[in-house]
Parts: C-alpha cells; structure tokens; sequence
C-alpha cells in the first residue's frame, strides 16, 4: 500500500510511519522544510517538503498513495497565535481531506479526545459530544477539525477518524511525559487529583489501533483508541510500581489544583512568561475525560497493553537512559 503521513516528525506520526514501513509499505512523509527529522532517522520513508497550511504542497503529496493517515496538528496551550492553531488544526485538515478525496485516497484522520469534551467519571463511547462548548484553543480547533472530517465523510469521501486518549511512551516530549519522568527518577510522596479520570494509550499501541482503521474501519466509522480509563491515583501508582518507587502517601485535591491556576497565573506574569499557558493545561487537567475504546477491540481486534505495561516499559527505558 502507498501510503501518505502527515505529521511524522512529531511523537505519533513518527512511529506510525515506522510502523507503516516496517510491514512493507511504501510509505511518504510530509514534512516542513524546517523541521526536526531526528525521529524519522534511518526510516524506510520518503520525505516531500510542505506544509498542511499550503493546500498545493498538499495536492502534490497526496499524488499517487491510497492512504493518508493526518497526523499533523498543533498542540499547544495559551497560543500567542491563535490564528496558526485554525490554520494549522482546522484549514491544514481540511486541505488534506479535500486533497485526498479528489485523489481518491482513503483518509483516516487522528482527532483527539479534547474534541469530544469533558465527560462525567464514567467512560463514554464514541457517541459522545459535550454540549458544552470548548474552553480553550487548542480543543476548540480540534473539534472544529473533527467536524470538518465528518462532513467530508457524509459527503461521501473515504474518511475514517481515530480518537486517541492521552498518548504516552518513551521518546515523548510533551508535559505529561516530563511528569512521568520527574516521578520515575525521584521519590514522589505527594500526588495530586486522585479521583480524576483520564483515558490514556501507549503510543506504538495507538499506531496499531490507526493501521487497523485503515485496514479494516468502514468510511465514516469513529474509534475512540483508549487503553485505559483511570483516575489519577492508579496512574500515580502505575509510576511507582514501574519505576520501584513507594506509591503516594498524600494527595493535592482538585479544587486545591483549579484554585492555584489564578495565583499561578500571576506568578507567570511576574516572570514574563505565558499565564494562559498555565490557565489553559489546568483547566483542560482538571475535568474527568473517561473515555471507553472497547469499539476497537471488539470490531478491529485492536489489543492494547495495559496501563501498568506500558508504564512499567517507559520507566525502566527511563532508567536505562539515566545510567547512560
């Protein structure tokens, strides 16, 4: 199969085109020209230059491949612009769907559980729609951009969307993955939020569950591509025990958490940096997003390893790597 990855410098879109070209496809990657190739280095893929936002950059990629797996977005709290979030999470989707379509490609589009909305502490499937609207940039552009993927499917193109949960795994760089981090290498005896839920997936095992989407999904479907559903104690404890450290023996409450976010909010400011930075990931941090990927286990035989797996592979690499 000819594949087409968008994103495929960042976390995900890297090892799903390693993936792809491990199995044997013949797998392109989109790329800006000045992007960071560190994570596609001595990958089977070829690499075109452009950019989602250039709908023509766009068009010339997707000549020629069956599949376009969109990985591409931009994570990122208290924006400086907010106008490149849309150009990029909204625009950029909607010129790789387009371009797909009129190439008769099959497009599977990653969305994320951001854009479904918060939910109670009980996990939901992929019916759900807060009807709450979004509260900050990030998850309003990309539930726009989940929108934009299902009306081109209604319209009849080759569109199917994957939900990932909160994708963790060694070699990520995000906020979370520096938590993880800390907590591995250092006794951590104070937690925080125990009774939060949140949906999580290891990176390789979010991989899996889009080739699945593509090989096997019907147009239009929709997999939440969630491991687990866990508060955050159990994500505490799964820390400890894959790094040999004693669990928590006290924990922040939530309301103590969302309280801090003002005076936070100053501190930033006083220290000339972002405070919506800081606003934003406590607000999206501190509501339930429990979310249920029993779909994709039970129609692609999607088998996801368990939180308590995955943790304890990404502490030990962690260790490993601090005795380097």
């Amino acid at each position: 199969m000819r594949v087409l990855v968008t994103g495929a410098t960042g976390f995900l879109g890297s090892r799903l085109a390693r993936r792809l070209a491990h199995r044997g496809d013949d797998v392109r990657v989109l790329v800006r020209s000045t992007s960071d190739l560190d994570r596609l280095r001595d990958a089977r893929v070829d690499i075109v230059h452009g950019d989602v936002t250039d709908r023509r950059s766009v068009v010339e990629a997707v000549t020629g491949v069956d599949t376009v797996f969109h990985c591409a977005a931009l994570v990122e709290f208290g924006a400086s612009d907010r106008n490149r979030l849309e150009q990029v999470n909204v625009d950029g989707t909607r010129h790789v769907l387009e371009s797909a379509a009129q190439a008769s490609a099959l497009t599977v589009h990653v969305s994320s559980v951001a854009a479904l909305g918060a939910t109670g502490p009980e996990p939901v499937d992929e019916s759900f729609w807060s009807p709450r609207p979004p509260s900050v940039a990030y998850e309003a552009t990309k539930r726009q951009a989940h929108l934009v993927a299902r009306s081109m499917a209604a319209q009849g193109a080759a569109v199917r969307i994957g939900i990932p949960g909160g994708i963790y795994g060694y070699g990520d760089h995000s906020s979370m993955a520096k938590l993880i981090e800390v907590f591995a290498r250092y006794p951590t005896p104070v937690g925080y939020m125990p009774e939060l839920v949140q949906s999580l997936v290891n990176v390789d095992d979010c991989a899996d569950g889009l080739a699945l989407i593509a090989d096997h999904a019907a147009d239009g479907a929709e997999y939440l591509l969630c491991a687990d559903a866990v508060p955050f104690r159990s994500w505490f404890e799964a820390i400890a025990a894959g790094s040999g450290r004693r669990r928590p023996v006290a924990y922040v409450p939530t309301g103590a958490v969302r309280w801090a976010s003002r005076p936070g909010a100053r501190i930033a400011r006083w220290a000339r940096a972002e405070p919506s930075k800081l606003t934003e990931m406590i607000e999206i941090a501190t509501r339930h997003q429990a979310f249920s990927g029993q779909k994709a286990r039970s129609e692609l035989g999607w088998s996801p390893r368990s939180l308590g797996q995955g943790m304890a592979e990404m502490c030990g690499a962690i260790r490993r790597d601090g005795r380097r």
